[in-house]
């Protein structure tokens, strides 16, 4: 239940965020400015994990069909989350603009 909850609530965060169009798709400019294939590997994580996630709660008379959807949205989730990571780790590295603009 807590995977639905999570990828739901990324999910909308992410569409809150002031975006901008790059190649004709909104990208959040907070996180994923510059990386629009990142942004999109991250939406599609977080829908495969939403949808394992719902699909084991539905199927509960079968074990092993819950069991795989339930490892397949947390893989999913796990990817997401390793996607966000990385995106969060590219941006923190690049420097403030203002810096580079400074005269010495």
């Amino acid at each position: 239940m807590s995977i639905i909850y999570t990828s739901c609530t990324l999910g909308t965060m992410f569409m809150l965020l002031p975006l901008e169009q790059v190649d004709g798709s909104p990208v959040p400019t907070l996180v994923f400015k510059d990386q629009p294939t990142a942004f999109h590997a991250f939406l599609i994580f977080i829908m495969l994990s939403f949808t394992g996630a719902l699909s084991a709660l539905l199927i509960q008379h079968r074990p092993r069909i819950e069991r795989f959807c339930w490892v397949y949205a947390m893989a999913s989730m796990l990817s997401a989350l390793a996607i966000l990571l990385y995106a969060t780790a590219l941006c923190g590295f690049r420097y403030p603009p203002h810096l580079a603009e400074q005269k010495n």
